[in-house]
């Protein structure tokens, strides 16, 4: 228990900031929620006060303003808890609202290497569905706790005044119940984290298979599809079946001893006394009336306890994503990179696991002005030597510098600058073409675009559109060719006045009369600029100033077209293969 208070304690301490200025509202709705506990107490006195005075004196007028007083302290009441949910509830907002930023400001941070092992349903569960739940820690659900346990105090201090033997028979049946709840507490709170797990994996699984929704269909796979989150939901269903019958069947057995048990209890203490003039009527009215007034905060206090146990386990699962070290605690170079004459790759070895090296001993540079080809065999190490160029893994052994800087060394950001990275599954957002080449950076003005686009030789496809530079892309682009689109991503890189142009198998997916015109383009946009391009097809990297063969992470030949057909027998059998009609043997 000691170390469950210290970690939502700190827990508390990491959400502070969060609240510091709004602390005016939630110092109100601690206010409101004091004042609404005393006033609880209140009117069941005065009932006691009519019954044992008023009534039995025949006084009218002390019964009337009794009633008046009755009727205040309700309506006071009611205005206070209806301000502190209000007002709560937007402060909760609030609060939630900035918190999901700042998540995903995080998330933004975070090296491209950990978004390459999450599903993104998963990520979309953390930051919106887990961050909601966290909500209710600052609405009014966590001073409503705070209110009914400081009512539950004050019930006992009235009782123990009005009839001290009532109540210390009755106290340790109420301790024992407290008790029994916090065991259920403790024992369903398990179930909560498991819930969300399973809820991240459906989401997962949906989010997947509406991205490929085309190839599921096409493959005749939508009943396994509907099958497979069929039982991803059933194993979440048989967990939620099993919290819900424990937390609702305890609910109803406690209540069942709050709503009879304690009451035939106090009737009976109490009816002797009564008869002997002991104690009075309006005592067991007292009784009656708190019994049953504590009857609901109990019933809520779990349910409120258990919605805090929820929102701890959200909480924790979204703070684990902030406490993950972002790429500016990862790569801490200050140095701006200058690059004037060569970046070298030196002993270059990189493994994505332990010791699984995709990369071996790889060494070699590029010049600057020069284009250079990397090609060879599916895995055999090109992409993972561009991610390793663009900064997006650190070298596990060996260097790349440039001009003799390790990018190490530099301002990763600056480093980045310099690059025009072209893939071959284009991101397009949905929005106006002309905000996807600039990528919604104001700095790059619509002139830029617009040279950038005419470069590309997109300006017949731009007119011919309805809003021009305006016109709305469709999510992913998919309202336009697989060709526009690579060559919007062209103008992107050119309308950024990249130095470095780097094209990772940007044509794999394009025919070949699209490629052809994708080449003349790229010849007259990048003219001059140094060039990296992971060819699929040999066609785009023939006049390349070096091609360099790459083979289970090595590089095992290089040199211009020319000499690659002299020298390595594996590029001429991929020539052959591609160019020549050769066969596959």
């Amino acid at each position: 228990m000691p170390e469950q208070k210290q970690k939502i304690t700190y827990y508390l301490k990491l959400l502070y900031p969060f609240v510091k200025k709004d602390k005016g509202l939630l110092f109100f709705g601690l206010f409101a929620m004091l004042i609404t506990s005393a006033l609880r107490l209140v009117d069941p006195l005065i009932l006691a006060l009519i019954i044992d005075q008023s009534i039995p004196n025949q006084n009218m007028t002390e019964m009337l303003r009794y009633g008046f007083m009755f009727i205040g302290v309700v309506l006071v009441s009611g205005l206070l808890s209806y301000l502190q949910i209000v007002l709560l509830s937007r402060l909760g907002i609030k609060i939630i609202t900035k918190f999901k930023g700042d998540v995903f400001s995080h998330l933004l941070k975070l090296p491209v290497g950990w978004f390459n092992k999450q599903p993104v349903g998963e990520l979309i569960a953390r930051v919106e569905s887990d961050s909601e739940r966290v909500k209710v820690l600052f609405s009014d659900l966590s001073i409503t706790i705070v209110g009914n346990l400081l009512f539950f105090v004050g019930v006992f201090i009235v009782l123990m005044v009005r009839d001290w033997t009532t109540t210390v028979v009755i106290l340790p049946i109420i301790a024992i119940t407290i008790v029994a709840y916090s065991f259920l507490f403790k024992y369903i709170s398990r179930f909560f984290r498991i819930i969300r797990e399973k809820y991240a994996i459906i989401s997962a699984k949906i989010t997947d298979y509406v991205q490929g929704m085309q190839m599921i269909q096409a493959l005749n796979q939508e009943e396994r599809v509907i099958e497979d989150l069929r039982k991803a939901s059933k194993d979440k269903q048989r967990v939620e079946i099993k919290t819900s019958f424990i937390e609702y069947g305890a609910q109803s057995f406690f209540m069942f001893v709050f709503n009879v048990v304690f009451v035939v209890i106090v009737i009976m203490i109490s009816a002797p006394k009564i008869i002997s003039g002991i104690a009075t009527l309006g005592t067991l009215i007292v009784f009656i009336q708190y019994i049953y007034r504590m009857v609901w905060p109990l019933m809520h206090l779990s349910e409120n306890f258990m919605q805090m146990q929820r929102s701890f386990v959200s909480l924790k699962r979204i703070l684990e994503l902030t406490t993950l070290e972002t790429e500016d605690e990862t790569f801490t170079g200050t140095e701006i990179p200058a690059f004037e004459h060569e970046i070298r790759f030196d002993n270059v070895s990189f493994a994505y696991d332990n010791e699984d090296w995709i990369l071996k001993d790889v060494s070699f540079s590029i010049p600057k002005g020069k284009k250079i080809a990397l090609v060879g065999p599916s895995g055999s190490g090109k992409s993972t030597t561009i991610s390793l160029l663009c900064g997006f893994y650190h070298v596990q052994k060996g260097t790349i510098s440039v001009d003799g800087l390790p990018i190490r060394n530099m301002d990763f950001r600056a480093w980045r600058k310099k690059i025009g990275l072209i893939l071959q599954d284009i991101f397009l957002f949905p929005g106006p073409i002309l905000e996807n080449v600039r990528v919604y950076n104001d700095e790059v003005k619509p002139n830029v675009v617009q040279e950038a686009i005419s470069v590309v030789q997109l300006d017949d496809f731009i007119k011919a559109l309805p809003q021009g530079l305006d016109t709305e892309l469709a999510e992913r682009g998919q309202n336009v060719s697989q060709g526009e689109k690579q060559l919007i991503s062209f103008a992107r890189a050119l309308a950024f006045n990249s130095e470095i142009i780097i094209m990772d198998e940007a044509t794999a997916s394009i025919d070949p009369q699209t490629e052809a015109r994708i080449q003349r383009t790229m010849n007259q946009a990048f003219g001059g600029k140094t060039m990296v391009i992971v060819a699929p097809r040999l066609t785009s990297v023939l006049d390349a100033d070096e091609i360099l063969y790459f083979t289970e992470g090595r590089i095992t030949a290089r040199g211009s077209h020319q000499d690659l057909m002299k020298s390595s027998e594996d590029y001429r059998k991929l020539v052959e293969l591609q160019l020549l009609g050769g066969s596959n043997e």
